[in-house]
């Protein structure tokens, strides 16, 4: 049940520094009956903070960190803009069918008749990253020992702007199209992405653990390493692409937002409905994109709404059930390999939202 495209990169970087074993950290918290019916599909993994909804009631627990312990919520940080798009949508300051050509100047790009909407849903053509952004220069050595991405906005436009686009209208998961969008929405409300979204959604829905740090210098009080194949890695700090998967949070923060879109009440929750097939097989071949979000179903089949995330050392997941009320999120101080990564989703899922709690 894989939906970001970014942690499959992130996972390959395994092979870079060799696994270590990882252990469970010391402390169980919160609510003991979440964490039995949890624990079993959490072996091999360090810090975890567990959120689970069942209609109006919010229970946590976790391993070595609490609900407000801070963590990168990697492509997660994607509905977040996607909110912000529809924030702005509702305000009548752009349209789904708005191109990055009425927004900016695209110097007869390829990208310049794009709508929002192909930004917004991966149909845009646009590939996850550039040549520039996966260089060794760059972002992904970056990632283990220096501070990331070296493209700040402007640069990051520039470089996606150049881009070729390929299978236009077909789901490719693009990070690099989500980026563009929180750029140019910025520049649409005459500000930058970073202010914007906190102006938009993070102060109004008291998100007061979730940030977006795009160097260093912005990460959050306290913020820990996380760990790839076993090892301390540093954290991702994505400069220009950090809307696409930069983002920090805590599990209460990530309730929140979980509630806030299954009950209508956040701007991201309008854009609920499927833009196009986005199959990820073989897990979902039946799988829909929204606005950022993906539209599934459980492995009992009810209705699934969800996102994930992965980064060189953090994993993340919100999901839930329409029709249930019920969801869960969480949050891993560690990049899973790619088999772990997809049984601990499809098996948290089955156990926490098809049977319950």
């Amino acid at each position: 049940m894989l939906a970001a495209g970014a942690g499959l990169s992130a996972a390959g970087l395994l092979a870079l520094v060799g696994p270590h074993p990882i252990g469970p950290a010391s402390g169980c918290t919160g609510d003991a009956a979440l964490l039995a019916r949890a624990e079993p599909h959490l072996r091999g993994l360090n810090r975890v903070a567990l959120a689970y909804i069942d209609g109006d009631t919010t229970t946590y627990a976790g391993i070595g960190a609490g609900e407000r312990m801070r963590f990168g919520i990697g492509s997660l940080s994607k509905t977040f803009c996607g909110a912000v798009l529809m924030d702005m949508v509702a305000k009548d300051e752009v349209r789904l069918d708005t191109t990055v050509g009425e927004l900016i100047d695209a110097n007869q790009s390829d990208v310049a008749d794009v709508t929002l909407r192909e930004l917004a849903s991966h149909t845009s053509g646009l590939p996850d990253f550039t040549a520039h952004e996966t260089s060794s220069s760059n972002a992904w050595f970056g990632l283990l020992h220096a501070d990331g991405s070296r493209q700040d906005a402007a640069d990051t436009v520039a470089d996606i702007l150049g881009q070729q686009l390929t299978d236009r209208g077909t789901y490719s998961y693009s990070t690099d199209g989500i980026a563009l969008l929180a750029h140019v929405l910025g520049r649409r409300a005459g500000t930058t992405y970073k202010k914007l979204l906190t102006e938009r959604i993070l102060t109004p829905f008291d998100l007061t653990d979730t940030s977006l740090p795009v160097t260093r210098a912005g990460l959050p009080d306290g913020w820990e390493k996380g760990l790839l194949g076993g090892r301390p890695a540093e954290p991702w700090t994505l400069n220009g692409l950090a809307p696409g998967g930069g983002m920090w949070s805590s599990c209460a923060d990530l309730a929140t937002w979980m509630r806030l879109t299954r009950d209508g009440l956040q701007p991201g929750a309008a854009g609920l409905q499927p833009v196009a097939p986005a199959p990820l097989l073989p897990w979902l071949p039946d799988a829909k994109i929204a606005i950022t979000w993906v539209l599934a179903t459980t492995p009992a089949g009810d209705d699934l709404i969800f996102h994930n995330g992965l980064t060189g050392s953090h994993h993340s997941y919100v999901g839930y059930c329409p029709r249930t009320g019920r969801g869960l999120a969480y949050l891993v101080n560690s990049a899973p390999s790619g088999e772990q990564l997809l049984m601990l989703q499809g098996d948290l899922v089955g156990t926490l939202l098809d049977e319950g709690v």
